[in-house]
């Protein structure tokens, strides 16, 4: 994937260049999407999610990046509506867009991080490792949230709540750590020749419900390479030959 690491061996000063292998293609029309269902508690307030992400399209449409919901009483979702981030947290009721910045190229990677921290009624995004300036009132409260929490799916590529707002994008190196709170560092560097922010082997606590999607593994596209066995299930994806195939390696 030469956009964010090359699968090749290159060398920068003497270093290894961490190797990204495969991105998973999310193709909206698919309706495609990846669940996991936690069998225990974790976590509901404090959790970091970090994935690269390439748009392909354009659109007023809602995206969701991932979400979980409780029945019609609680609900999680970080997702694009009209091209901005936006974050929805209930109990609270509180959704909308958390910054005015506008998230229109579709031929780039970009490294998102997302930091929660629902105790300390906060929460924390950075674009390829520069923090955003947040609308503090988009904030979570202190409550438990629906994600971590047994037997509710976390859903990723669309909202959790219903069949509607598939993702239309790449995505690839998706950690996600239940219980804890990283930053870019953690999951990216900047290459010293290049000055491109590029992935890098994290160190990191995954907790009860974290995960590690690589999608190095095409006849298992959700498999979990965090030592947590917390797999995926995928669906309506393709790995046949041609241009339906969604497990790519750029």
């Amino acid at each position: 994937m030469t956009s964010i690491g090359s699968p090749s061996p290159f060398f920068f000063g003497g270093k290894k260049a961490y190797a990204v292998d495969r991105s998973l293609r999310f193709n909206h029309g698919d309706s495609p999407y990846l669940s996991f269902t936690p069998s225990s508690t974790g976590n509901q307030k404090v959790w970091t999610f970090s994935a690269w992400i390439k748009k392909t399209a354009v659109t007023n449409d809602r995206h969701y990046i991932y979400s979980a919901n409780y029945g019609n009483s609680a609900y999680f979702a970080l997702y694009f509506d009209d091209d901005e981030l936006y974050t929805y947290f209930d109990p609270g009721n509180n959704y909308g867009s958390v910054s005015g910045r506008k998230f229109r190229d579709v031929g780039a990677w970009f490294h998102i991080v997302h930091q929660v921290d629902a105790a300390n009624t906060t929460q924390r995004i950075w674009i390829n490792g520069t923090e955003m300036s947040l609308n503090s009132s988009r904030n979570p409260g202190n409550n438990n949230y629906p994600i971590n929490q047994a037997s509710k799916p976390i859903v990723i590529g669309k909202h959790s709540w219903g069949s509607d707002y598939y993702i239309d994008m790449y995505l690839a190196e998706v950690h996600y750590s239940d219980g804890n709170k990283y930053e870019p560092s953690d999951f990216a560097e900047t290459n010293a020749i290049t000055g491109q922010w590029i992935p890098k082997s994290p160190s990191i606590t995954y907790g009860t419900n974290g995960f590690y999607l690589n999608f190095s593994d095409t006849s298992s596209l959700g498999a979990d390479s965090s030592g947590n066995s917390n797999n995926f299930t995928p669906n309506n994806f393709s790995v046949a030959a041609g241009a339906g195939n969604d497990s790519l390696e750029d």
